[in-house]
C-alpha cells in the first residue's frame, strides 16, 4: 500500500498544479472571456445541465496545467531524479498525453455529479442531509477520481483494489486541499 501511496502521489501530483492554477483563475477572474458555461446554459426538465461553475475555463486550465506538470515528471523522469518503479508511465515520452488524460478526466469526471445535482434542485456548493447528503459529499470528494480512472483504464488497467484505495486517498487529499482553498478564499466551501 504505502508504494501504491507513492506512485498515486506522483501520478495526480500534476492535478494539485492544475487545482491551484485554476484557484488563483477563479478567485482573481483570470481569463475571464472563457468562463462560460459548458453546458452552453441549455437546461433539461427546466433545470440546468450542469450549471455555471462548469466552465471552458475550468476545462482549458485543468488541461493545460495537468500537460504541463506530467510534462515536468517526463523532465524529472529523464534526469533520473524519480526513483525506478514510482511511475506508472515512461513520462519522458508520453508524458503530454497522460497530462491531457488527467486534465480532462478531472473536468468530464465532474460532469455526471453536477448533472445529478442540478436535476435534484441541489445548488452549486451544497448538498442534501441525510443519505443523500453523505452520497454527494463522498460523490464530490472521489468524482474527478472515477473521470480519470475512466480516461485511463484502457492504457494501466489498475487492480480493483489500486481504484479503492486511490479514493481513499483522494478523500483524505481533497479535503485537506479544498480546506486551504476555503482558507485562501479560493472556493466557498470547503467540500
Amino acid at each position: 500500500m504505502l508504494l501504491w501511496t507513492y506512485q498515486l502521489l506522483f501520478f495526480g501530483s500534476p492535478l494539485l498544479l492544475a487545482a491551484l492554477a485554476h484557484g488563483f483563475c477563479i478567485r482573481y477572474d483570470w481569463f475571464s472571456s472563457l468562463k462560460k458555461p459548458m453546458d452552453f446554459g441549455l437546461s433539461l426538465r427546466g433545470k440546468r445541465v450542469f450549471g455555471d461553475n462548469k466552465t471552458w475555463r475550468g476545462l482549458l486550465v485543468h488541461v493545460i496545467f495537468c500537460v504541463l506538470g506530467a510534462t515536468a515528471q517526463g523532465w524529472l523522469q529523464k534526469q533520473g531524479v524519480i526513483p525506478p518503479g514510482l511511475a506508472f508511465f515512461d513520462y519522458a515520452r508520453h508524458g503530454p498525453v497522460v497530462g491531457f488524460f488527467l486534465g480532462m478526466g478531472m473536468t468530464i469526471g465532474e460532469l455526471p455529479n453536477s448533472f445529478l445535482k442540478r436535476q435534484l434542485d441541489i445548488p452549486p456548493g451544497h448538498r442534501r442531509r441525510g443519505a443523500g447528503g453523505l452520497f454527494f459529499f463522498f460523490l464530490d470528494q472521489v468524482d474527478l477520481v472515477l473521470g480519470i480512472w475512466l480516461f485511463f483504464f484502457f492504457v494501466v488497467k489498475p487492480p480493483a483494489l489500486l481504484v479503492i484505495w486511490s479514493l481513499a486517498l483522494t478523500v483524505a487529499l481533497h479535503l485537506a486541499v479544498s480546506s486551504v482553498g476555503y482558507v485562501l478564499k479560493m472556493r466557498k466551501t470547503i467540500s
